[in-house]
């Protein structure tokens, strides 16, 4: 992946990100190819470009008026292919507020993308929208004195059946 490549991925994700914010989710459904796959944050898959759009417009009017504390910045661009490209991006929504809910709550989480460059332009080809929940649970950065098994970890094992010798 040269840095033309880069740039110009990174310049689809900032239209992404501005379109998003603006919620012009007919242009920002361009941004994707027609058989594009999206997976939300809450695990609903839509397989077509005008599946993720349309969920994308159902979003309470609430919610909307939320969308200036949303922040997104490209963690990485790794060619995977001459035409294709895996991007991490991270996501912020500060004092996000359901609808239902009585407060606010910072969100954040990851995006992982696969774009592919069609007929000159780099488009979206996959989303997968990832939202943090603060568990550290499995997370191997966290540092620990013993190893990791399951007794270690936290979990009742005193049920555990021996195993055959």
């Amino acid at each position: 992946m040269n840095e033309t490549d880069e740039r110009n991925i990174r310049r689809v994700l900032a239209a992404y990100t501005e379109l998003w914010l603006q919620h012009r989710m007919d242009e920002w459904g361009e941004l994707f190819t027609e058989d594009s796959d999206f997976v939300t944050h809450r695990g609903i898959w839509w397989r077509t470009r005008q599946e993720n759009v349309v969920g994308h417009k159902d979003v309470p009017a609430s919610v909307l008026a939320q969308k200036g504390n949303y922040r997104q910045e490209v963690l990485s661009v790794q060619g995977v292919t001459p035409d294709v490209a895996l991007v991490h991006t991270r996501w912020s929504w500060p004092d996000h507020q359901l609808p239902s809910a009585p407060t606010g709550e910072d969100r954040e989480g990851i995006v992982t993308l696969v774009m592919v460059r069609r007929e000159g332009k780099w488009l979206i080809r996959a989303a997968h929208n990832t939202r943090r929940n603060g568990l550290d649970d499995f997370d191997p950065r966290r540092e620990e004195k013993s190893t990791h098994t399951a007794g270690s970890a936290g979990l009742d094992t005193s049920s555990a059946r021996p195993t055959p010798s």
